[in-house]
């Protein structure tokens, strides 16, 4: 008689196991809450620094010479206004955007001003491997590390090789209420 309980009880067992796999964790709308990445940052550190100092410390004839112009305090209100709407849509992103993964192997990215669709999977090595299709029928594969996979919170690494730079982000997720 145990032996029969214990081959009753296995499907379960299977499908309690099941509910862990990431393919199973992942699925569910997944907001972002923070995008950590070097490079940004300190573009955004040295642009503002730029603005800071850019016509301080020369002579009207200095900044004709080197800018063509000497109202240097209208160029810096100018840079900042640009600076901050930069860094407005940069914080927007990171905070409005929401990745919708479905059973099917659709996700949808739902952008400000912008919604994408792709398919998922997860790879042999553990990854989450997205493809993308443009306009011109090109795949675009991109695989992204899984740190973290949470009931309520997941972390993806995105690494971008472009050239001879690699640009990596952080992207912290939350799970959405339904």
């Amino acid at each position: 008689m145990t032996t029969k309980r214990t081959w009753m009880f296995l499907p379960l067992l299977a499908l309690a196991a099941c509910k862990d796999l990431p393919e199973k964790q992942i699925l569910g709308k997944w907001r972002s809450v923070k995008v950590e990445n070097a490079g940004r940052d300190e573009f955004f550190r040295l642009s503002k620094a730029l603005i800071d100092t850019i016509g301080v410390g020369h002579t009207d004839e200095e900044n004709m010479a080197i800018y063509g112009l000497t109202n240097m305090d209208s160029v810096r209100m100018a840079m900042r206004a640009e600076y901050d709407s930069a860094y407005a849509a940069q914080v927007a992103i990171e905070t409005n955007s929401v990745f919708h993964f479905k059973a099917d192997s659709v996700v949808t990215f739902s952008f400000p001003g912008r919604n994408e669709t792709g398919r998922w999977y997860i790879d042999d090595k553990g990854e989450l491997v997205i493809e993308e299709v443009n306009a011109d029928d090109v795949v675009k594969k991109m695989a992204v590390a899984i740190r973290t996979l949470t009931p309520t919170e997941m972390k993806l690494t995105f690494t971008e090789e472009t050239g001879m730079r690699s640009d990596t982000s952080v992207v912290t997720f939350e799970r959405e209420k339904k």
